[in-house]
Parts: structure tokens; sequence; C-alpha cells
């Protein structure tokens, strides 16, 4: 049998998304309360790879993380609920918008790497563009002119 050898680090990563921005629909969303008592919202977001949901991302949505949850509110089209302060679960489920994914190390070492949103993206911001088709990088031959 032949096979390509991998250490545990490649393995613990091999299905995790490369940091960059995604796409993606919010498939669960709940009402709760934080372990310090806070009102949240827990929300399951369904990353897109392509045209399908390559994976799914645990986040919460706190009062206390101000700019997340406003870039949030933002993406999924919930702004006006944002900006009378309210906003509930049930607003949320089914919405999509694009967010930043990056690999999140466990600094004990007591859990593998996984996959976090770092933020969401607001509408007027630009994405990174790292799973957009459409932002290939052009071959240079030698009739391109290099602006350099």
């Amino acid at each position: 049998m032949d096979f390509t050898p991998k250490t545990e680090e490649e393995i613990k990563k091999a299905n995790l998304l490369e940091n960059g921005d995604y796409d993606f629909d919010v498939l669960v969303a709940e009402d709760a309360i934080s372990s310090k008592g806070n009102e949240m919202i827990k929300v399951v977001v369904g990353i897109y790879v392509g045209s399908n949901i390559g994976s799914r991302v645990f986040d919460y949505l706190l009062p206390s993380m101000e700019a997340k949850l406003r870039h949030f509110c933002d993406t999924v089209g919930l702004l006006k609920e944002y900006q009378a302060g309210t906003l509930a679960a049930s607003m949320c489920e089914g919405r999509s918008g694009k967010c930043r994914i990056i690999i999140q190390e466990d600094k004990t070492g007591q859990y593998g790497p996984k996959n976090v949103v770092k933020d969401y993206i607001c509408r007027s911001a630009k994405p990174l563009g790292v799973n957009k088709p459409e932002n290939k990088i052009h071959d240079l031959n030698e009739d391109s002119e290099v602006p350099f």
C-alpha cells in the first residue's frame, strides 16, 4: 500500500477551511445566556465552498462584542434592527452574508485547531478574495505590462 505520510498537525488541519472570506447561511440561531449571565445569540453558520456548504461553524453574538455584532447585522440585512437595539435569534435564522474565517489554535494543547468566525464582512467592505473565482490572478505573458 502506498500513501503520503502526514504529521499529527497535518491530519488535524486536513478538514479545516483556509483563512479567508466566505459566503455563509445562518443554519441555526437560538437565544441563549452566556456563562457570565449575559444574553446572546448562538448561531451555526454553514460556510460555502463553491456552491456547497463545506463546513459548519459555531459562533456567539453578544452585545459586548460590539463590532462583530454590528457587522453580523450589516451583512445579513438586519442593520435597522441593530440600530433599534433589538435582535432575536428568530430574525437571524435563514439569513445569508459574508464572513472572515480563520483557523484558531488551542494554546493549551487540549483541543485541536478549529475554524472560527473572526468577523462578519459589512456589505460595503472589500473581501480578501481568497475563495472568489472572479479574482483569479492573471497570467503574465511577454506582451503584458508590469507596473514596476
